[in-house]
């Protein structure tokens, strides 16, 4: 019988090194965590392709809100915020909200000043224009993770880390 990946099934000496590992990731991460500092600027530098983007950090996400019940609109809708980025403290707020054909992405920048949004996801980029007042949307078909990347006319470029949907 094969696995699911279409191999041999793993050994069982295999599966007792993988709980191993699991288990001791669990108790370093208590022991001795990461500074969250730390982590930021991990991710940070590993979003980063190119030293010519400005770098803007998941800042809130409403998934991991304490006071959920204070939050307003459909029940499968999320808000993340993003920023402050460059010099201008580009901050983009994303709205995620599932349909039953994927993803519907609502986005406002502030300041305004970007005129194109890029959404990436594994197998493809959406690109939408972005209206004076800083606002863009998008479809998206259901896809499991999503980095944005702004362009403008007189900045380098705005980009966030890859955020996981669900």
């Amino acid at each position: 019988m094969t696995g699911d990946r279409g191999g041999p099934p793993p050994r069982e000496e295999d599966t007792t090194a993988m709980d191993l590992d699991a288990v001791l990731r669990r108790v370093v991460s208590r022991v001795d965590p990461v500074p969250p500092a730390v982590e930021r600027y991990a991710r940070a530098a590993f979003a980063f392709r190119t030293v010519d983007e400005d770098f803007a950090d998941l800042e809130w996400d409403s998934w991991n809100d304490d006071a959920g019940e204070l939050t307003r609109g459909p029940e499968a809708a999320r808000m993340l915020v993003f920023g402050p980025a460059g010099d201008t403290g580009t901050r983009i707020h994303l709205g995620v909200t599932r349909t039953p054909s994927g993803l519907d992405l609502d986005g406002l920048v502030e300041p305004s000043g970007p005129t194109e949004a890029e959404v990436q996801f594994r197998g493809g980029v959406i690109r939408r224009p972005v209206d004076s007042g800083g606002r863009f949307d998008a479809d998206l078909p259901v896809v499991g993770s999503i980095r944005l990347r702004l362009r403008g006319p007189d900045s380098p470029p705005t980009v966030t880390g890859w955020v996981a949907l669900g």
